[in-house]
């Protein structure tokens, strides 16, 4: 991709012009859509709950005026987006656009992929993914989070988001708001989710504190050291506590047997005042009845260090098949995503993502997307939201979730975390 310089800049002219949302497994080139059906159908495959139906709609319409049926395929939650794509691959049914998170999904899916260079949509992009000088990835959107807030609750406790910037606060913010729930109608301080089917709220998202907290944007030293099987020890410890932290201020049931959807609408409900999830909870949290204001404060995984960015970017990329028998339509379909006002208010408005590209004049309107927005346009800081997606596949979520697992569940201590944590890490180096 283009450096990425002044991230903040970048994402604050595309929203200022509005204002005038796992990697997988397998590869080869055998296979590709054929034969008359192949003619007649485009297969799109996403990973987007929240983008599964508008993008069915705007695919039926688009179609009609093209002459081509789009089926849109989904694959999210629990479903391993990897092993599907694996299964399409091997018997020769490859989607003629798919998605990856990242260099990971491009290792594994190289052999297939279409190059885009010279595609109209590019021009308008910061966030193209680009391997070896050449474009293979349209971005899906930006995409960004940090700890999600109820800001009425934490009015209510006299709690100032805007202080919450390192270990110590969130202490002394957590104890508070637990000794107000039942003033507040609160069920615990924090929603979050580590049980089977939901590891990549922690594997990916929690586990970006440790690599890319406080560090600029394009720093991946600590990426590096993970990938040559090394952790910095001072770092993981104090990770450590802010997982335990938020770990002793979720309850139980919700820790470890509860669902990412459970997650989601319960903090719309206002059940929790904070919410361990990033700007695609918008639609989910609005259907739980969650029309308060919110915020994202940063993540604190470096003790008393000061962290105050946001993990934002473009995370996840449309590709395509270049063995597909409508690789045309399918090139088309992408920059009628960029150019047409359908394709941009779908993705905006409706699914209520922030757009990854400068022509698009129009703004999301979930509170979350908003909240990130705001962020944005007012300069704040950006720490890598890709960092995680450079690891082996299926590591974040296959391995390291489970650690956090028993830890969420008690079966282990803190130290004994850090030591799993260690070793897995140190795996990648051999």
């Amino acid at each position: 991709m283009k450096k990425l310089v002044a991230l903040a800049a970048m994402l604050a002219m595309a929203l200022t012009v509005s204002a005038c949302g796992s990697n997988g497994g397998g590869s080869g080139n055998d296979g590709g859509n054929s034969g008359t059906d192949a003619a007649k159908t485009l297969i799109v495959y996403q990973n987007k709950a929240e983008v599964t139906t508008p993008m069915q709609d705007y695919a039926e319409k688009w179609g009609a005026d093209n002459g081509v049926k789009v089926v849109v395929k989904t694959c999210t939650g629990s479903c391993d987006y990897g092993a599907a794509m694996k299964a399409d691959i091997n018997a020769g049914e490859t989607p003629d656009i798919f998605v990856i998170e990242g260099i990971t999904g491009y290792n594994l899916y190289k052999d297939i992929m279409e190059p885009m260079d010279g595609e109209a949509w590019v021009d308008q992009t910061q966030y193209e993914f680009v391997q070896d000088g050449k474009v293979y990835g349209y971005p899906v959107a930006v995409e960004g989070y940090g700890l999600a807030y109820n800001a009425e609750i934490l009015e209510k406790a006299g709690v100032d988001p805007k202080t919450l910037t390192n270990l110590p606060a969130y202490e002394e913010a957590f104890a508070k708001i637990d000794s107000m729930k039942d003033e507040l109608g609160l069920t615990a301080v924090v929603s979050l989710v580590s049980a089977e089917g939901s590891t990549w709220v922690l594997g990916n998202h929690n586990f970006a504190g440790y690599l890319s907290s406080g560090l600029a944007y394009d720093d991946t030293s600590v990426t590096d050291m993970a990938l040559k099987g090394e952790v910095d020890a001072a770092r993981l410890s104090t990770y450590a506590d802010w997982v335990e932290l938020l770990f002793n201020y979720t309850d139980k049931k919700m820790l470890t047997v509860s669902s990412n959807d459970e997650q989601m609408a319960e903090f719309g409900a206002g059940k929790y005042a904070f919410l361990h999830q990033g700007t695609w909870a918008d639609q989910p949290v609005l259907e739980a009845g969650g029309t308060f204001k919110m915020g994202f404060a940063p993540h604190a995984p470096l003790g008393a260090e000061e962290t105050n960015g946001l993990f934002a970017g473009a995370p996840s990329w449309y590709c395509l098949n270049k063995d597909s028998a409508n690789l045309d339509l399918a090139k088309k379909f992408l920059n009628d995503l960029c150019f047409n006002e359908d394709g941009q208010k779908m993705m905006t408005e409706e699914v209520g993502l922030v757009s990854a590209f400068e022509n698009n004049p129009y703004r999301p309107t979930g509170p979350l997307s908003s909240a990130l927005a705001d962020w944005i346009e007012q300069g704040g800081i950006a720490y890598s939201f890709t960092n995680q997606y450079s690891l082996p596949d299926g590591f974040n979520m296959n391995t390291l979730g489970p650690i956090y697992g028993q830890f969420a569940l008690g079966n282990i201590d803190k130290a004994t975390f850090i030591q799993m944590f260690a070793d897995a890490i140190a795996t990648l180096g051999k």
